[in-house]
């Protein structure tokens, strides 16, 4: 599972810029903190796994050329007496496996990023809760705290790490050109619910164009997740299916697993197994009209499509969901302190000093891949681009439901991966595909923990 799910990923790790400018003032650390700090010169180990320190297209560029080290750079400047003192570690399964021998030795990082939700509370037995660390003022201007909250409920549980950076909310990437051939006026004619945007993609197919390219993450983790989120509530009720307070194959949940299979007789061929990349140059070459994404390809979107790009929300799956017109995504990464860091108080200030909003906005202005999570960056200045600024805000809306495939155990993101090609392609029904789900959560709940 964390091979394919790396994609998503491994994106934001390779698509970092050169940021300049001079150093600004931070936001100060330890409010609230109970730990009072160390006495004399410290140095704190940072473990990087979610900021951008390679890139893919450009080799010649060097680790201080990315944002994380000059902000680095600037911290340690600004605070005589502490050292930060970076390591880069994979960003793969294999910096789970790292933290949690490192941990059980008690030599692990003071701070680290690494992915939010499951994937970090897997390690909550190693991690500094944060409540008392950040004043109610300093929470209110982060989004995304349920990612790093036990249960997935803001304000219900221990906060296990903070949220940054944000993976905004998947959406529908359309050709104007090729909605408005079909008679389909985007901003009055947007389908509403799900029976609807089978009747426009219809519409669209009527023209000659086949209405979607879909590959392996947005056939299943950025459209069928957001419709199985409405129906069961968003994350809490995502975790009620992981901790079988309910079932997959609740009538309503298989229902929408019918309508979703109705989506193959209007995508390319081979969604399973096609790639982000191959589904966008379909868009790009008009064979076809939409793709389903998160904020990531944006500017190769941009640069493809020109002023002939659009962007919109999924539809709702129905009018009777109690979570409408919102998106699934939110911070996908977090900032821990280890529960055995003997430098707590300065890991927090780091934490807080990444966060602050001169830094936040340095990090807009690098383009690193991510959006932001934080509400006092001038979006509109350090974006030039209004459709950026609307994916910004889009991500910023209270509403927006945490990815279910960093709440689901990543054996059962596994499985759903295996079990929705299979239903997607006809070779199983929807409701054998959600009684598989059950039987593999039975199973992983029946399992003794690590």
């Amino acid at each position: 599972m964390l091979s394919k799910n790396l994609s998503r990923r491994e994106f934001l790790q390779t698509s970092g810029a050169v940021v300049g400018g001079a150093a600004m003032l931070a936001a100060c650390g330890g409010s609230g903190s109970t730990n009072p700090g160390s006495a004399g010169p410290v140095t704190i180990k940072f473990w990087n796994a979610t900021y951008a320190t390679s890139s893919s297209s450009d080799k010649s560029k060097k680790k201080d050329q990315y944002y994380i080290y000059q902000a680095i750079k600037r911290f340690n400047a600004q605070n005589p007496g502490i050292t930060v003192q970076i390591q880069d570690v994979p960003t793969t399964a294999e910096m789970f496996t790292r933290y949690r021998v490192a941990s059980i030795a008690r030599n692990g990082p003071d701070v680290m990023g690494m992915w939010s939700g499951n994937y970090m509370l897997q390690f909550k037995h190693y991690l500094e809760p944060l409540d008392t660390y950040f004043t109610p003022q300093e929470m209110s201007r982060i989004r995304g705290w349920n990612a790093v909250t036990d249960g997935f409920k803001e304000g219900a549980g221990k906060i296990y790490g903070v949220p940054n950076a944000s993976d905004g909310i998947s959406m529908v990437y359309y050709n104007k050109k090729a909605l408005a051939k079909a008679g389909i006026n985007t901003d009055a004619d947007w389908p509403k619910d799900f029976a609807a945007f089978l009747t426009m993609l219809a519409k669209i197919k009527a023209t000659g164009i086949t209405p979607l390219a879909l590959f392996d993450d947005g056939y299943i983790m950025f459209s069928l997740d957001y419709w199985i989120a409405q129906i069961v509530g968003g994350s809490p009720g995502i975790n009620d299916l992981v901790s079988g307070k309910r079932n997959f194959s609740d009538p309503q949940v298989v229902e929408a697993i019918q309508q979703w299979t109705q989506l193959a007789q209007y995508s390319m061929q081979g969604a399973p197994t096609t790639t982000g990349d191959q589904a966008y140059q379909f868009l790009f070459q008009g064979k076809a009209a939409m793709t389903i994404s998160g904020p990531w390809p944006f500017y190769d979107m941009r640069k493809a499509l020109g002023d002939d790009l659009g962007l919109h929300k999924l539809p709702d799956y129905s009018e009777k969901v109690s979570l409408r017109n919102t998106g699934i995504g939110g911070a996908g990464t977090a900032l821990i302190v280890s529960n055995y860091s003997k430098h707590k108080a300065e890991a927090v200030k780091f934490i807080k000093f990444l966060l602050s909003q001169p830094e936040q906005t340095q990090q807009a202005v690098a383009n690193t891949g991510t959006l932001l999570n934080v509400t006092d960056v001038d979006f509109a200045t350090v974006y030039k681009d209004p459709l950026r600024v609307q994916q910004q805000q889009w991500g910023l809306e209270p509403s927006t439901m945490f990815w279910p495939d960093n709440v689901y155990p990543a054996e059962l993101t596994n499985e759903l991966r295996a079990q929705a090609q299979l239903a997607w392609t006809g070779k199983i029904t929807p409701q054998q595909f959600m009684s598989r789900l059950d039987a593999k959560r039975d199973e992983i709940l029946k399992s003794p923990q690590q």
